[in-house]
């Protein structure tokens, strides 16, 4: 790169940087904009002298937008240094000894949530001010959009003075119900925190993680967490304390392979040294801090051919675009379909059918189509129909949507799409019923809707294609065992719009029974923590359909026996906490779990307040701190993995 191609990438980068900071609304991925942030470090420290200060190296975020107040950070709010491999993990461990001067180095690691970074201050337990990173020294005052955050506390459980950092987001479970206003949660949660009218804010149901504080009678940032989480913090979960650098990427592994189980976005992980006077000998560069990093997951991303689009219907109607692709391996899967998500979606795209286009999988299931890679000679737009694809019945747009919907309940591709819903394995579990025995079963007029599936009979299941005496006998057995079923996943399988496995928790531990959830009013749904208006009226919307009503009777009548929400087991665990080192026999992940259900608590560090520490091989230094203070009179029990099971069988 010589220097005009160098001040042109500067250009082309803070480009997508405003994009990106001032507009929330990028047009490159992240993984992208990375490969053009790391050709120009490169050319950088090649070229000291002719660095330019314009570039987004030497700078942090983007300049505040003027419609918001002003507010000077006392501490800059920088961004993090990315890690890209085990490689560069280990040279960013090593630098860190070397400035150190010692070997061991204790880390602290934790999930990098993909949202807004925002400043608070309370000012003897009351929040006082809020604003964004901005620029990382100048943000954007936003204390009225950050006091709609229900989870965030307004005032804390001591009087104390503190400025604590987090980062606003949107969880899966609340961008569902509008992902046809935004491309993903990221840019969801940005656009909704920077609204001038903070009644739009706070019907987006934005959530907040807190991942540092600043106060000085705190020494260790896992204690920081844990002070933070006393104080009524909602703060970032499975952080963990390590030893090693192996067991930095042991906990890198963790996360990663977990990163679909959190109801938010995670782009990689935040490193951290531990001990706070550590970060302060550290230091910091003009960009970023040294005694910390950003591990970032790899975003797989490949090119291939659109060679048509098809057209589904959904359980709820919506017909959604699905591109049929020339078929390619992505993260060791051979891809052949992805999403197009919507109509104003592929117009923003600007493809077409026999276009070269980028699909990328990175966290999510479902592969997407992300933007246009070359326009072909004799390629064809993409035209949406004008009538149900399956039924025929003429599409209609809502007002507020911009899907196209079929209202026919008795379209079969919706009717199939219900049932499929409703025997998944986060619903009723009923396994044996693919969509193949369900289309099946329709087409020989043996259900019409769901509760038909309970009065299936052996003889009209043999002779059918992919049964035999044994498979029809084991279909009405699981068939059978899903009448006895939690009131969450019946709730979530009876298809409620917008009512996700996460939304239909959340009413079922608020209402406790069926009938009690049947008679729910919008003004009570509306008062429920995580139960916004979208979700209140599409509950009551059914709650007033005869037709729902009807299958929800048909279902109880059927033998259907929703329970009521499980609490914790009151055992030997309840309310005792629990502090795990060393490599275990299962994952950490499973024995926290366990320890979980059984109403033990997992905390993230040694302290007179622990009851049992669970003992792995190779344990750290949590061993050593459980002894010392056993030696000054506290009673932790030490247990191995079996005695923990042990404990948990009596």
């Amino acid at each position: 790169m010589d220097l005009n191609e160098y001040e042109a990438l500067i250009q082309q980068a803070n480009k997508f940087a405003y994009e990106y900071y001032q507009l929330d609304s990028p047009s490159i991925t992240d993984s992208n904009y990375n490969k053009i942030y790391t050709q120009l470090k490169e050319f950088e420290k090649k070229n000291p002298l002719l660095i330019n200060p314009n570039s987004p190296t030497q700078i942090v975020g983007n300049i505040p937008r003027n419609d918001f107040s002003h507010f000077k950070h006392k501490i800059p709010l920088k961004s993090l240094s990315n890690i890209y491999n085990q490689e560069e993990l280990e040279a960013f461990y090593k630098r860190l000894q070397k400035q150190l001067n010692r070997d061991h180095i204790e880390l602290s690691v934790e999930p990098k949530m993909d949202g807004l970074a925002v400043s608070l201050h309370y000012e003897k337990g009351i929040l006082n001010v809020a604003a964004t990173r901005g620029n990382g020294v100048i943000g954007e005052i936003v204390t009225n959009n950050i006091k709609t955050i229900k989870s965030l506390p307004k005032k804390l459980k001591s009087p104390i003075t503190i400025e604590v950092r987090g980062e606003v987001m949107m969880r899966r479970s609340v961008f569902q119900k509008i992902n046809h206003l935004f491309v993903n949660p990221r840019n969801a949660a940005a656009g909704s925190l920077r609204q001038l009218n903070s009644e739009i804010t706070a019907k987006r149901q934005l959530d907040i993680i807190i991942y540092s504080g600043i106060y000085s009678k705190i020494n260790l940032h896992t204690d920081m967490i844990k002070f933070l989480s006393d104080q009524g913090f909602p703060v970032s979960p499975d952080i963990t304390s390590c030893q090693t650098i192996d067991d930095v990427w042991n906990a890198i592994e963790s996360i990663e392979a977990k990163r679909l189980d959190y109801d938010f976005d995670i782009d990689g992980v935040v490193i951290k040294v531990n001990q706070l006077s550590d970060q302060d000998l550290i230091g910091e560069t003009a960009k970023a801090p040294r005694w910390a990093g950003a591990y970032k997951f790899a975003e797989e991303e490949a090119v291939t051919r659109l060679e048509a689009v098809e057209f589904q219907v959904g359980r709820t109607g919506v017909v959604t675009p699905v591109a049929h692709l020339k078929p390619i391996s992505i993260s060791g899967a051979l891809l052949s379909k992805a999403s197009l998500h919507n109509k104003d979606e592929i117009e923003r795209l600007d493809i077409k059918i026999g276009d070269d286009v980028v699909i990328k999988r990175a966290g999510e299931v479902i592969p997407k189509v992300v933007r246009l890679a070359k326009k072909n000679n004799n390629h064809k737009p993409i035209i949406f129909p004008t009538s149900c694809p399956c039924c025929g019945t003429p599409l209609i747009q809502l007002d507020s949507e911009v899907a196209l919907r079929c209202q026919n309940n008795n379209c079969k591709d919706q009717i199939i799409e219900k049932i499929k819903h409703y025997v998944s394995r986060n619903a009723m579990n009923i396994d044996g019923l693919g969509e193949a025995i369900i289309e099946q079963l329709l087409d020989e007029a043996l259900i019409s809707h769901i509760g038909d599936l309970y009065t299936l009979k052996k003889e009209q299941l043999i002779g059918l294609d992919r049964f035999a005496e044994k498979s029809a006998d084991n279909l009405l057995a699981a068939i059978q065992s899903s009448k006895v079923c939690n009131l969450e996943n019946f709730i979530f399988a009876l298809g409620i719009p917008y009512v996700g496995a996460v939304t239909a928790t959340i009413l079922a531990n608020y209402y406790q029974t069926i009938q009690a959830f049947l008679d729910a009013k919008y003004t009570d749904l509306c008062a429920i923590y995580g139960i916004g208006d979208v979700v209140a009226k599409a509950v009551q919307l059914e709650l007033a359909n005869p037709s729902f009503i009807t299958l929800v009777n048909t279902l109880i009548n059927q033998g259907v026996s929703p329970k009521q929400p499980m609490k914790h087991k009151e055992g030997l665990l309840a309310k005792k906490t629990f502090l795990i080192t060393g490599t275990l026999v299962q994952s950490r992940s499973a024995v926290e779990s366990v320890i979980k259900e059984h109403g033990g608590k997992i905390i993230s560090s040694a302290s007179k307040q622990l009851n049992y520490l669970i003992l792995g091989d190779k344990p750290g230094s949590k061993l050593q701190k459980v002894t010392a203070l056993n030696e000054k009179g506290a009673t932790i029990t030490i247990l191995s993995y079996d005695q923990l099971m042990e404990l948990i069988n009596e």
